[in-house]
């Protein structure tokens, strides 16, 4: 960079780097994002680190870029629908630190587990009641819904409650 400012390429760095701030706005006016994210697609559309770290600093010095508001907005709108290690192993991957991860996982709790997979049952039964449900039928519910990542206690606990209160 020292080189080409040597050369009097200021103003072509300057034009550069004023593109890649107004493609990181754009990327976070279509989504909010993970600084990774906002890091990969930046480099994806050609922008080189230096750029690409002067824009990520634009948009966080206006607040836009926050991981930790991010995965919060993200477990307050998952937490119905998905079991914690699910959103805790999708958020690792969209670059969340560990740290802020377990602070923002602190507010997930084993009720919205039991919702979530309450929903699932719903879904996957389709009206059916659970009590007239085979065994073998039962067994694939609890495999599926294992599979996405809930602790068989819970699942045994939730689908009891659902043959409760339909015999109720």
């Amino acid at each position: 960079v020292e080189f080409y400012k040597s050369l009097g390429f200021e103003v072509i760095l300057e034009t550069y780097n004023e593109k890649a701030k107004e493609k990181a706005m754009r990327l976070l006016l279509q989504q909010d994002r993970t600084e990774k994210e906002l890091r990969d697609r930046l480099y994806r559309a050609g922008f080189s680190e230096t750029a690409s770290e002067a824009a990520m600093q634009y948009v966080s010095g206006f607040g836009y870029l926050d991981d930790r508001r991010y995965a919060e907005n993200y477990i307050s709108f998952h937490k119905g629908r998905r079991s914690r290690k699910e959103i805790s192993f999708k958020l690792k991957n969209k670059g969340v630190p560990p740290e802020i991860l377990s602070m923002a996982m602190e507010g997930y709790e084993i009720e919205d587990e039991s919702a979530a997979i309450e929903h699932l049952i719903q879904k996957k039964i389709k009206g059916q009641r659970l009590s007239d449900m085979e065994y073998t039928q039962l067994n694939k519910i609890t495999a599926y819904l294992a599979r996405k990542g809930f602790s068989f206690p819970v699942i045994s606990r939730v689908m009891r409650e659902m043959k409760e209160r339909e015999s109720s």
